[in-house]
């Protein structure tokens, strides 16, 4: 049975397919259910179709107001990374 997980980005549109890229995903399905959205920094493979991947289904949120994409993608997740994603500023301090 797939692991579901979600993500979020600033636009669905704009991931690359079939690209490694790292992300930061949330569990959504653990075994265990305390760890249940347990955040993780990975790189992965994403695949609009989820059928594609034959791995694990990503569902991603908008960062704005987190509301949910309509369709699932597929996700390979290659490996975790050791830290948290960071994102720059766009402050100008």
């Amino acid at each position: 049975m797939p692991k579901e997980y979600d993500a979020w980005v600033d636009n669905p549109e704009a991931i690359p397919e079939g690209q490694e890229v790292d992300i930061t995903i949330r569990e959504l399905t653990p075994e265990d259910r305390r760890k249940k959205y347990k955040s993780r920094y990975v790189r992965a493979v994403i695949f609009r179709n989820p059928d594609r991947s034959k791995d694990d289904i990503l569902w991603l949120r908008y960062q704005r107001g987190s509301h949910l994409y309509p369709e699932p993608f597929g996700i390979r997740i290659i490996k975790d990374r050791p830290t948290l994603q960071v994102k720059p500023t766009l402050s100008k301090t």
